[in-house]
């Protein structure tokens, strides 16, 4: 015999209290379907949430080194292009 997941045993305590005794087997179907959306739903608001908080820890550290090595890259393009300007004026004043 399979055990129930602890959801669909809260699901079907809720169906049980909620329902009357006379509730036709549609109203419990509709409630169930319900209550199961409502699960489907806080499960992916919190995988949502936690992926938000990864993104959050994570990201600053990626953001703070990404503007580094930009700022790296730009100093030294910066730097070769000034080598180059001096080389070009050396060999211009000389020739």
């Amino acid at each position: 015999m399979k055990k129930k997941p602890s959801t669909e045993a809260i699901i079907d305590d809720l169906i049980s209290a909620s329902c009357a005794a006379d509730a036709s087997p549609r109203e419990k179907h509709v409630l169930r379907e319900s209550l199961r959306g409502l699960v489907r739903l806080a499960k992916a608001e919190q995988m949502m949430e936690m992926r938000a908080d990864v993104d959050k820890l994570t990201g600053a550290i990626a953001a703070r080194a990404a503007r580094r090595r930009a700022k790296a890259l730009l100093l030294a393009q910066r730097l070769s292009f000034t080598a180059g300007d001096m080389q070009r004026q050396l060999e211009f004043s000389r020739g």
